[in-house]
């Protein structure tokens, strides 16, 4: 149980408020691809979308 109340408040502190930029970050892409973050914002703004319990 301590270990839960931990690990939430470990996410609580590194989680992002409405409005504030997202680190540089590197992802593969659904085909394969590698892009970062940098990249995407080069074409216009960028929504992170993260989707649970998909697998």
């Amino acid at each position: 149980m301590i270990f839960h109340y931990m690990l939430a408040s470990i996410v609580a502190l590194s989680a992002l408020a409405s409005g504030m930029a997202a680190p540089e970050f590197e992802a593969v892409s659904y085909d394969g691809r590698r892009i970062t973050l940098s990249t995407l914002q080069q074409q216009g703004p960028v929504m992170l979308v993260f989707l649970r319990g998909f697998s």
